[in-house]
């Protein structure tokens, strides 16, 4: 059995982002990780799917989970993409379905694709 190691992608949820006011300049960052992960020869980059920061909602840049995971499907080639975990109160379960086998087939069949229940009710509350 062989061991695999992956990346967290900042996305700004965890006031990861901070040294970047400009959001072109986070959203490079966040990439940059991506791609700089898979040069170094990780297995996987993750991301996390949630809407604002914690522990309390800021003004900082969070990017949304599934459009990030195809922006950096587009830039990289070979590292496996998936989200820790997507929430599935959050998005139609057919839109959700569809979003995910779309990312399958724009990364190669690079996807990772988990699901649960979520957590953080402020979200729950701000988004329904």
């Amino acid at each position: 059995m062989t061991m695999k190691f992956g990346v967290m992608v900042p996305q700004g949820w965890r006031m990861d982002l901070v040294d970047f006011p400009d959001p072109i300049e986070a959203y490079e960052a966040m990439t940059r990780v991506a791609q700089e992960a898979e040069a170094l020869g990780f297995a996987s980059v993750w991301l996390y799917d949630h809407f604002h920061t914690i522990p309390v909602p800021s003004q900082e840049v969070t990017f949304e989970c599934w459009m990030s995971t195809a922006a950096i499907a587009r830039d990289t080639k070979r590292v496996r993409i998936g989200q820790m975990v997507t929430c599935n109160g959050y998005r139609n379960p057919a839109l959700l379905a569809k979003m995910a086998s779309t990312v399958d087939v724009m990364s190669h069949g690079r996807l990772d694709f988990g699901i649960g229940a979520g957590w953080y009710e402020h979200e729950y509350r701000a988004y329904g």
